[in-house]
């Protein structure tokens, strides 16, 4: 008997020698050694004490403890006893060691339910869902039968696998079993209701458990789930019965009911549920301390967050992380930096979240230096880049604008996930990189992965951009596969009209807009948008019609209005554009500056409303460049050139902001006008001082006001000092030939345009069929309108028809040029422009019988029209016809119709 007391005295002193050195890590080989062989020579050693030490070893950090115990078993021959065995998987598991735990699994000829169920928790807490299900079936096939928590760990593995068939299946044994009253059972049936997304058989199922059997953590499972819901008063009701039922809420109940207050932005709630929390002292613990400096921080109360959270003396990373979160959330970047420094000045450890927060942070600050310096510390702390620090990583390079570097993170992920993937390409769309972006999708279609809807999104705004259009009906194709009638494809939808749109298929816009369940102010807006584009302007408001009367959902925005009144404008539709303008103001959009803008530029298509124009402008409160500059674009479009100068003159000292291209544009277009040289040239030598002359379009619109002004040499030469000439500087010097009467030199240019490589639009070919007609080029001028189909597939428009008609009507061919107007694809209205144009080419040469033919049809087209009778009254009298011409002159004063008076000036010189 003292042999064996001696015996074990011994190896309770070598164990517990051992045990204390390896928890202070100060162990030191030699030591190991002797100690353990003093064990190996003690015959007191058994599996009991070998049992209790690896039990005892499963909270120190060293694993290689337990592998010299289980040296020492094997030598000793215990490690064949099932007890050992299951403290062996055990210690194995609690390390991590999933290799060795099934070694010794593998050994145990007949496993018992510790050994299974241990094999089970090993594996489902190590995240192997799948491996813990398939042993669990392997045990119950072997003949035993799970005990509480073996049905509690496939459950959860259930749960997290989304295996609800199978879940279902498992509550039924335990139902045959006797354990659905068992705590550990419970809350994983509720738990695995609740992630499948049953929240009612849930709640059925907790009703059925007697409330004196009722754990903490059912009823916490229970009100996290209708927390999940944001079902704010279920959730109240619950924690009530809870407190009712004399169950006291622990921590992890007041941070789920705290976690609602957050999501839903409740600070009644929030607050009575902080006084709760002071009441039973929970208040400073960790959990509820960072929940309510979540809480104070989402609902904007910063101060109070603070507060809270320096008054916690536990801060885990989640607390920094509530307060990281929201100065993100606020935009205060270079504060949240300064409180992540503070983080790590207090001996913090960055995790992978805080990370992604403090490059979110360096993403709005645009600190690139800031950003590459996280990504080396986040290199220095040994972290792996995975999917989602890569994805972290991604974001904050490309908002960054340095693609390169987010291309590189992307290519040191090793594992790429959806995840990582639309990270890539959101950010490769983001910075123009469409094509690369495309080519990447591909590569994730070929790797089996299946994109998420914003990533389905950036591929179509891709291929719109890049204007591939049969790629973009391919993918249209695959999206139906891959979203079939999900209600969440709204934004989808919405994006294949936008691609369709900017492709140019407005058709199949269309189709996709009609087959929409659900629309929203977007799908409305872009719809119209494209319709907009193509001229379709009846359709527009038409559209705009029904989005008022059929859905109420969507509210047009302000871009919505900015669509209808462009198209009001175009169709010339004053009655309509009011109607609209009166119910803008309504919905309180008036003072939006891309409405106002789009009003002046509705009222200026009208020349009698130009001073309702200048009434929106005037009430705007802060004129802006754009307001400006669509104000003096209205003054010159309807010829008051004077106006646009002397307000521009007025105004220009209290201007806070530099001029741009457009007003520069537009203050030369109106120099133009008034062949105001000297101005011209004073706004020429502005742009200069200004840097804006190399710009292309104030180039152009300089060589137009030359031109205009006769100075026809200066246009020349500043057309020759312009680099890289593009359709508008060379349409402009075109233009500016055809209106000094240089007609060949102008045709000539149009030669050399052709031979620079740059196709001519309907703006060029306009200057050059104006050069014909002044230089008499009628072959040339009708080879050229020909070629604007044939060549170029271009539209001919009535303005290039009424060019038509100046030079044939020039050139005596008044019969070929009313023939072309008879066949002309206009309507009547349409016409008037052509036989005005016409009829005073008939004055020119003469030509009474057509002129009389075409004065009747301008009559009554426009009986109050004043120029009509004019010039026919002068072929009239050209002819010697004074009869006719008098009785023309008096039917005008019958029908009040009186011919505006001709004004000149002159400028003085001061």
């Amino acid at each position: 008997m003292p042999v064996q007391i001696t015996q074990l005295s011994l190896f309770s002193t070598c164990a517990s020698q051992i045990l204390k050195l390896s928890k202070h890590n100060v162990i030191k080989r030699s030591v190991h050694v002797e100690s353990f062989h003093k064990l190996q020579e003690s015959s007191g050693f058994c599996f009991q004490d070998c049992a209790s030490l690896l039990q005892r070893l499963v909270d120190v950090r060293d694993p290689k403890y337990g592998r010299s115990v289980h040296c020492l078993c094997m030598k000793t021959g215990l490690n064949s006893d099932v007890f050992v065995q299951n403290n062996m998987i055990k210690f194995y598991a609690s390390h991590g060691d999933l290799k060795h735990a099934h070694l010794v699994f593998d050994e145990i000829p007949e496993p018992n339910l510790v050994s299974w169920t241990s094999m089970i928790s090993c594996h489902v807490h190590d995240g192997g869902y799948e491996v813990g299900l398939r042993l669990f079936y392997l045990m119950c096939r072997s003949g035993l039968w799970p005990n509480e928590f073996g049905f509690s760990l496939a459950l959860k593995a259930c749960r997290i696998v989304n295996e609800f068939t199978t879940g279902l299946a498992i509550h039924g044994q335990v139902l045959k079993s006797g354990f659905e009253s068992y705590s550990f059972c419970t809350s994983s049936i509720l738990g695995l209701y609740v992630e499948c997304g049953d929240v009612e058989d849930a709640y059925k199922f907790f009703n059925g458990i007697p409330p004196e059997e009722r754990s903490e953590a059912s009823w916490n499972t229970v009100i996290d789930s209708y927390v999940e819901m944001s079902n704010a008063n279920e959730t109240v009701k619950l924690f009530l019965q809870m407190m009712h039922h004399g169950i006291s809420p622990n921590c992890f109940t007041y941070s789920i009911i705290l976690k609602l207050c957050s999501n839903m932005l409740i600070p009644q709630l929030g607050r009575l549920i902080h006084s709760q929390a002071i009441k039973v002292g929970f208040e400073n613990d960790v959990m509820v301390g960072g929940a309510l400096v979540d809480v104070y921080a989402k609902l904007g109360f910063l101060d109070n967050a603070r507060q809270l959270f320096w008054n916690l003396k536990d801060k885990d990373n989640v607390v920094w992380c509530a307060l990281l979160s929201r100065f993100h959330q606020i935009g205060d970047a270079g504060q949240g930096l300064d409180f992540y420094s503070m983080f790590l000045s207090e001996g913090n450890k960055p995790d992978p979240f805080t990370f992604s927060i403090a490059f979110s942070l360096c993403s709005n600050l645009e600190n690139a230096s800031k950003g590459t310096q996280l990504h080396c510390s986040l290199v220095k702390y040994g972290f792996m880049i995975d999917s989602f620090l890569g994805s972290s990583l991604i974001h904050m390079y490309g908002n960054l604008e340095m693609i390169s570097d987010a291309f590189r993170c992307f290519h040191e992920i090793r594992v790429k996930d959806e995840i990582c993937f639309s990270a890539i390409i959101s950010n490769l769309v983001l910075n123009s990189k469409d094509e690369l972006s495309v080519e990447v999708f591909s590569k994730m279609r070929e790797l089996g992965l299946q994109p998420s809807e914003s990533t389905i999104n950036c591929i179509l705004r891709a291929l719109a951009d890049l204007n591939m259009l049969k790629q973009g009906k391919t993918f249209h194709c695959h999206v139906l596969k891959r979203l079939g009638d999900s209600d969440s494809k709204l934004s989808t939808e919405n994006a294949l009209i936008e691609m369709y749109a900017k492709c140019g298929a407005v058709y199949n816009a269309k189709m996709v807009f009609e087959g929409m369940q659900v629309r929203n102010e977007y799908s409305w807006t872009t719809i119209m948008a494209s319709l907009s584009q193509v001229g379709q302007f009846e359709d527009v408001l038409r559209l705009f019609h029904d989005m008022l009367l059929c859905s109420q959902s969507a509210k047009p925005s302000e871009f919505t209005v900015v669509v209808v009144v462009q198209a009001c404008a175009k169709l010339e539709v004053l009655s309509r554009g009011k109607e609209i303008h009166g119910f803008v103001i309504k919905i309180g959009f008036g003072s939006h500056p891309f409405v106002e803008s789009s009003l002046i530029a509705l009222y200026s298509t009208f020349k009698s409303e130009i001073h309702n124009a200048f009434s929106v402008f005037s009430l705007i409160k802060e004129q802006d460049l754009v307001s400006w500059s669509t104000m003096l674009t209205a003054w010159v479009q309807n010829g008051y050139y004077e106006e646009a100068l002397k307000h521009f003159a007025e105004f220009r000292s209290s201007l806070n902001f530099s001029l741009d291209e457009s007003i520069f544009s537009s203050c030369f277009s109106a120099c133009a006008g008034l062949a105001a040289t000297d101005m011209g040239k004073c706004f020429h030598a502005w742009a200069i001082k200004t840097g804006l002359r190399s710009h292309l379009h104030v180039s152009s619109s300089i060589i137009d006001m030359y031109s205009k002004c006769g100075s026809i040499y200066e246009a020349h030469q500043l057309f020759n000092e312009t680099e890289n000439h593009n359709l508008v500087t060379w349409t402009a010097m075109i233009s500016g030939y055809a209106y000094n009467g240089l007609g060949r030199e102008s045709v000539q240019l149009f030669g050399k345009m052709k031979e620079a490589g740059l196709k001519p639009d309907g703006i060029t070919f306009i200057g050059v069929l104006i050069a014909c007609s002044h230089a008499g080029l009628v072959t040339e001028g009708r080879n050229f309108f020909k070629s604007m189909r044939s060549d170029y597939d271009l539209e001919v428009t009535v303005n290039h028809y009424a060019c038509m008609v100046d030079l044939l009507g020039r050139n005596e061919r008044v019969e070929e040029a009313e023939s072309l107007i008879e066949n002309a694809p206009f309507h009547l209205q349409a016409k008037y422009l052509l036989w005005k144009t016409l009829l005073g080419a008939c004055n020119t040469h003469g030509n009474i019988e057509i002129g009389n033919r075409i004065a009747q049809k301008m009559i009554e087209l426009k009986p109050k029209e004043p120029s009509t009778y004019v010039l026919l009254s002068n072929i009239y009298a050209s002819a010697s016809m004074w009869d006719n011409s008098i009785e023309v002159r008096s039917k005008m004063k019958e029908e009040n119709i009186f011919k505006q008076p001709g004004s000149s000036w002159i400028q003085l010189a001061t």
